[in-house]
């Protein structure tokens, strides 16, 4: 049956397509872990399924950021991109790291078969943002071997790395910094969201109590993040979409309507970090954050 034409609110700023939970790597302040009972083995979309239910989107000042898990590991990864109508733009997260000879995320096959101009937009950051994890990494010369290939290629590249506190971090983070500066690569600083050593780390002065607490409160909440799960199911937050709990929507309903408005939670104290802390949105302008939240009680 033909699926009907979404339209996106204008209060929406991110469009995220977790098309796989599965990772090469393990690394121990994943975010993607911070609630309980967190699955990386999901049901996944096939490949003509996010392309059916993503193209039934208008066109878009923001991407579609395709992420994970490790979305290189989703076997129909380069079919969706090019396969996507071109009036929505792609951004992708990811590691970009083979850890294993035996971890294929045919970094090769993607170079010779999607075009670098689908995924390169006027923006203030590059389309493709390769995490650097020294946890798993080590001192990142294979990863730059790896960022190298897609820049040389024409590819919209660069390197983030997570400012773990740790000693040994911080002095490989510093190394990497004149590795990408000889190597010509992007390279920036994503402030460590989480405990560490009984510390929290990350601005969360706009909701406090948020995050890590022991008791729950209920509240109203609005997002302004349109998130899609492996599944296509879709959630208001990452909490729900971690914990796989009180989903909204599904990409692919006949009917979909994505409504900007508040829907009653139970979990304010339980939020995910991401949701709730403040950064920048996607024109790099501060103060903002994923979600608003009102009547917490």
């Amino acid at each position: 049956m033909q699926l009907k034409e979404v339209k996106i609110p204008n209060t929406y700023k991110y469009v995220s397509a977790f098309l796989t939970m599965r990772c090469n790597l393990s690394c121990s302040y994943c975010l993607n872990t911070f609630v309980d009972n967190f699955k990386r083995k999901r049901q996944e979309l096939s490949g003509k399924q996010w392309v059916d239910g993503l193209n039934r989107i208008e066109s878009l000042e923001i991407p579609i950021t395709f992420t994970g898990g490790e979305p290189f590991l989703h076997n129909d990864f380069i079919y969706i991109l090019n396969n996507i109508k071109p009036e929505l733009s792609i951004d992708i997260l990811t590691n970009l790291y083979p850890k294993t000879n035996d971890q294929k995320l045919r970094l090769e096959e993607f170079i010779k078969g999607v075009n670098p101009a689908r995924i390169k937009r006027n923006s203030p950051y590059p389309s493709i943002r390769v995490s650097y994890h020294p946890e798993q990494m080590g001192n990142g010369e294979k990863l730059i071997e790896n960022v190298k290939k897609f820049k040389e290629a024409g590819f919209s590249i660069g390197i983030f790395y997570v400012a773990y506190p740790g000693i040994r971090e911080s002095e490989l983070f510093t190394q990497m910094q004149f590795r990408c500066l000889d190597a010509g690569i992007d390279y920036r600083r994503k402030d460590f969201t989480g405990e560490y050593k009984e510390g929290l780390y990350g601005n969360y002065s706009k909701y406090p109590n948020s995050v890590f607490q022991e008791k729950t409160k209920s509240c109203l909440c609005k997002t302004s993040d349109l998130i899609f799960a492996t599944d296509g199911k879709i959630y208001k937050c990452h909490r729900d979409l971690y914990s796989e709990e009180f989903p909204i929507g599904n990409l692919t309903n006949l009917d979909l309507k994505i409504q900007d408005k508040y829907i009653k939670c139970h979990r304010y104290g339980k939020c995910h970090p991401c949701d709730v802390k403040v950064k920048t949105d996607y024109k790099q302008r501060l103060d903002h954050t994923s979600v608003e939240i009102k009547n917490v009680k």
